[in-house]
């Protein structure tokens, strides 16, 4: 999955950065294809969106019926001119945002993509989206039993479960609730509830990929001696070294973190409630190095498990 690509108002998919992902430049964009030539059977997926992009240009063009069709033919252009073999929708997120049609999102978000399933799907493209996990957002984003038939596989962002946004502490993917929570709010904060929301809801345990993070979240006490889960916090955390982000930490920089036994535990989940698979944000916030260790341990690990 190559991520990110932009849309603008008029549903024309964009490049963000045409001198790293055109042959103007670094050519990132057929490199990335060209791996098909080590790997016939891998697939290929432009992931359109991302935290960075305006979620009520998203609601715009989920809101109009034409602007759906550009969209979506649009993103089935942009594939068979680039090469890929599909799409990755990744609005964050259907209705919470200040825009007008917010309120009209889950519904007009079905809409969206059964105009891009349509298009896709005639020229034998996939169509995957990274959607939200947790039953806070996903309640009020997503019609489950609607979007779930036009999807190939549903990439649940199971992360960010805490953050600098809470005024208290937290595992940013813990797998289970656990003895720290302290009500039914923070007992939700888990995968295995996430998990359990989704298939409640009517999605196919065949069509759910788990997402794991290669990243921590950080936090900045409200008392420095008052520590651990749960603690209260006033904000997010230092930036790491290379990152460069206050409340953010790749793996390779430590924190509160997914480490190799951690994925592990949540791939023999996967393995164990029969899930699609396991997709992993992101490859270059793993010890792709291997300064700690074994180089891409993250991926790895979850490549081992799998079956």
């Amino acid at each position: 999955m190559y991520a990110f690509f932009g849309v603008d108002d008029s549903g024309v998919v964009t490049i963000l950065d045409p001198w790293l992902e055109l042959d103007i430049g670094r050519g990132n964009i057929r490199r990335f294809n060209e791996l098909r030539n080590q790997n016939p059977n891998l697939k290929t997926i432009a992931a359109i969106g991302g935290a960075t992009i305006d979620p009520k240009i998203f609601s715009r063009i989920a809101a109009s019926a034409s602007l759906r069709v550009t969209f979506a033919r649009n993103a089935r252009d942009f594939c068979l001119t680039h090469g890929f073999d599909g799409v990755d929708l990744g609005w964050e997120f259907p209705g919470i945002h200040d825009g007008d049609t917010a309120g009209n999102d889950k519904g007009n978000f079905v809409l969206m993509l059964s105009e891009l399933a349509f298009a896709l799907r005639s020229h034998g493209l996939l169509l995957t989206a990274a959607l939200a996990a947790s039953e806070t957002i996903a309640s009020i984003s997503y019609d489950i039993a609607g979007i779930v038939p036009h999807l190939d596989f549903v990439n649940l962002m199971a992360y960010d479960y805490n953050g600098a946004w809470s005024n208290f502490t937290g595992h940013n993917a813990p797998l289970f609730a656990g003895p720290s929570d302290q009500n039914d709010f923070q007992r939700k904060l888990n995968v295995h509830h996430s998990i359990n929301y989704w298939l409640g809801q009517g999605a196919p345990v065949a069509k759910l990929v788990l997402g794991v993070p290669a990243y921590g979240r950080t936090f900045t006490l409200a008392n420095p001696a008052v520590n651990g889960l749960r603690a209260t916090a006033e904000g997010p955390g230092l930036p790491g070294p290379y990152t460069q982000q206050y409340g953010y930490i790749a793996y390779h920089e430590w924190i509160g973190y997914d480490d190799s036994q951690s994925i592990l535990e949540k791939c023999n989940y996967a393995n164990s409630h029969q899930l699609a698979g396991m997709m992993v944000w992101a490859i270059d916030m793993d010890d792709f190095r291997g300064y700690c260790g074994t180089s891409y341990n993250l991926l790895k690990t979850i490549n081992e498990c799998l079956v």
